[in-house]
């Protein structure tokens, strides 16, 4: 018969309370914590002991934006940009079968809990249309690590080739033959897909939920986005969208909508406080001003902001303006890895690009909580993790004070956020339950998982060689016509040393 209490004893506590490393013991009922209190916390005499003792312990990471398919793909591409990113997409899940699909979320959630991660809102593509049984092996995956997660198919209605304007056309001939017609039929297929996923869902919701992610507002239709809001609300589900992300991006939608990304979402009312716009690079203040009127969240993804050279995020004057922001890894295509503590501390680095002064920059207690409390908002789980209090989730890490990052310990906040990589992951709670302990895994065997991806490797490799051949000779073409497209004149500025230019 399992315990329903657990006390942790020992530790020092980093939190949204003021507890900056002091010492405190929390005592769990079940799968919430119940007290937080002084060392010696009264708990029940049956209540099992967690000794502490020399490490600090944080609220679990939660990781508002990434993509699970791609976890097989590390290291795919070197100087992409988002666009030749997404010119590779045949490489990355589109002939996944239904075990592979199982097993590269598995392969994520593994990699996020072993840092530190304990929750994460995942756009899992399965383009053209997402289908119930891939999803619930999505979510079997997630449940099976232990780790919470919002699954979210990412769903288009046309290809990325087919989105932008005039880029099919300026393929040779021979290309654009075997990039498909203009359009395709999946919307409704999606839609009914998704719908027939989330009545079925047997998942526990309180760890692994479904919600809906329209990937790019110009691959969907109007109708689709509608399609998605009506779905999304009858569900009560949460939407997900790549928003303003590149130059690109903001340039086209002006030439397509006549007016900003965000506009045109809101234009067809999906934008509201279930509505999570990742990267949001390329807005301006009345894009933020919308958004935050709205009860919006934005999931900022600074590493992958940085390796995709797309530009930096005005993550302050989202705050400033009442904007509530997040913080994700993105994927292991263009963020290399799903390390919440580096994206934390470049959270905070890139804040400081736009401004001298340092009122203006993010510091580590701002990073923190964006980490925290931040994303769980943007998962919907704001009211029950990201926090370290009565009341929430028992999703707590275990940091060795005895790595060399914390030697000497003079600041918690500070060294998590600027020291730490995560290899100071000493043990993982989540809801109450070591899921890595002693810096192994619990829930899963490593060495196993790592077979069994390299053996799928090995199969997947040989049947996308002639989607490798395809993605390389599209390659300088799309390259072309993208950045020709990015020099066009935008009242926005993103990039370092960018002048303004005349519009």
């Amino acid at each position: 018969m399992s315990r329903r209490y657990t006390v942790i004893r020992g530790g020092r506590l980093l939190d949204g309370a003021g507890r900056n490393g002091d010492f405190a013991d929390i005592l769990i009922d079940g799968d919430t914590i119940r007290t937080i209190g002084p060392a010696g916390l009264a708990a029940p005499d049956d209540a099992l002991v967690v000794d502490a003792s020399d490490r600090l312990l944080i609220p679990g990471l939660v990781n508002a934006h990434t993509h699970g398919d791609v976890s097989f793909a590390k290291g795919l591409g070197d100087k992409w940009t988002l666009e030749l990113l997404l010119n590779a997409n045949p490489l990355t899940s589109e002939r996944f079968r239904l075990e592979d699909k199982h097993l590269a979320a598995k392969l994520a959630a593994a990699e996020m809990v072993l840092g530190g991660c304990t929750a994460c809102y995942d756009l899992f593509s399965e383009f053209p249309v997402p289908s119930a049984d891939g999803l619930a092996a999505v979510g079997r995956a997630y449940a099976e690590i232990g780790i919470r997660a919002v699954v979210a198919p990412l769903m288009a209605d046309r290809s990325f080739w087919q989105a932008i304007p005039g880029l099919i056309e300026a393929m040779p001939e021979a290309l654009r033959a075997r990039v498909g017609p203009a359009t395709t039929d999946a919307a409704d297929a999606a839609i009914e897909s998704c719908r027939r996923a989330l009545k079925e869902w047997r998942l526990d919701r309180d760890q692994v939920r479904l919600a809906l992610a329209p990937t790019i507002p110009y691959h969907c239709a109007a109708d689709f986005f509608r399609s998605c809001r009506r779905l999304a609300d009858e569900y009560g589900v949460g939407i997900h969208s790549h928003l303003a992300e590149s130059k690109v991006q903001a340039v086209v939608g002006r030439h397509k909508f006549g007016m900003s990304l965000a506009r045109h979402l809101d234009s067809l009312g999906v934008i509201g406080p279930d509505f999570t716009a990742a990267h949001a690079v390329w807005v301006d203040a009345d894009d933020i001003a919308l958004l935050a009127d709205r009860g919006a969240t934005v999931a900022h993804n600074p590493t992958s902001n940085l390796r995709l050279g797309v530009g930096a995020a005005p993550v302050k004057a989202m705050l400033d303006a009442g904007l509530g922001v997040g913080v994700g890894t993105d994927a292991a295509t263009c963020s290399d890895s799903l390390n919440m503590f580096e994206a934390m501390r470049l959270a905070c680095y890139l804040s400081r690009i736009h401004s001298p002064d340092p009122a203006q920059w993010l510091g580590a207690e701002d990073a923190l909580r964006l980490a925290t409390e931040g994303s769980a908002r943007a998962l919907g789980f704001g009211d029950r993790i990201g926090q370290l209090a009565p009341g929430f989730k028992a999703d707590v890490v275990f940091l060795d004070l005895g790595r060399i990052a914390y030697v000497p310990f003079n600041h918690a906040a500070r060294q998590v956020v600027f020291q730490e990589n995560g290899a100071s992951v000493d043990s993982v709670m989540i809801g109450g339950a070591f899921v890595v302990r002693d810096g192994r895994p619990v829930s899963f065997d490593l060495a196993k998982l790592r077979a069994e991806v390299e053996q799928t490797m090995d199969r997947i490799r040989a049947e996308t060689a002639e989607s490798a051949a395809l993605v390389k000779a599209l390659e300088p073409v799309v390259s072309r016509f993208c950045v020709a497209l990015s020099q066009e004149p935008f009242h926005v500025h993103r990039y370092v040393g960018e002048a303004p230019r005349a519009h």
